[in-house]
């Protein structure tokens, strides 16, 4: 997977889109495929998009007009994975959503690790113990240091980002971590295998977190 995203705070599922389309703006290369995108519902159930081609462009078409998508953009808690088209089914096994937090990330966060259970059922079943995010992800990625994955964990008041020791070997890869000093709302994102490898994840990052600062209270 080429790219993941995650936010939490007031706007966050429109935070993740404004950084998701500033990506596929200044990118170049595996994007404009499949995605899948969660928000959590006002019941604080979580609810997913998803196509196999297209990316962000297919998922504005396909909800633009329904009800959903304006309490989904409203949404505290947010986040995507994207990369190029077709990949296996069920797309939810690269996003695991939960009402307690939400885990993406890059490369393969879907594959198992040391434990036999995916990575990012790991982070979730951590977060969903208590575990803050940031502890989350990298607990789950010391444990597995040559595993091709890299994970964003986001609960509703806290974000964090690992990517094993594989994945920091490459050259192709960049990330962005934006907390408010406040801890009010906060962003991140992973990426590899696009150009520019250079200032892709910060100038995306900072366009979503543009929008959660817009709405502090």
């Amino acid at each position: 997977m080429t790219i993941g995203i995650a936010a939490f705070g007031a706007e966050a599922g429109r935070a993740v889109w404004s950084a998701w389309a500033e990506a596929e703006r200044f990118g170049r290369g595996d994007l404009h495929g499949f995605a899948v995108f969660y928000a959590l519902a006002p019941d604080g159930e979580p609810l997913g998009l998803e196509c196999q081609r297209g990316g962000l462009g297919t998922i504005r078409a396909q909800w633009s007009t329904r009800p959903d998508l304006a309490w989904m953009m409203a949404s505290p808690l947010a986040a995507v994975i994207t990369s190029g088209p077709d990949r296996p089914e069920p797309l939810s096994q690269f996003l695991l959503a939960s009402r307690k937090g939400l885990v993406t990330g890059h490369r393969l966060p879907n594959r198992a690790g040391v434990s036999g259970l995916p990575v990012n059922v790991e982070a979730l079943a951590l977060i969903e113990a208590g575990i803050d995010p940031a502890t989350a992800a990298q607990r789950v990625m010391d444990a597995n240091p040559r595993l091709d994955a890299g994970l964003i964990a986001v609960t509703a008041g806290d974000i964090g980002l690992a990517d094993s020791e594989r994945v920091r070997e490459r050259d192709d890869r960049g990330e962005a971590l934006i907390l408010a000093p406040d801890r009010r709302y906060g962003l991140a994102l992973l990426h590899n295998s696009i150009e520019p490898v250079k200032g892709l994840a910060e100038a995306a990052a900072r366009q979503g977190a543009a929008v959660l600062a817009g709405h502090e209270s």
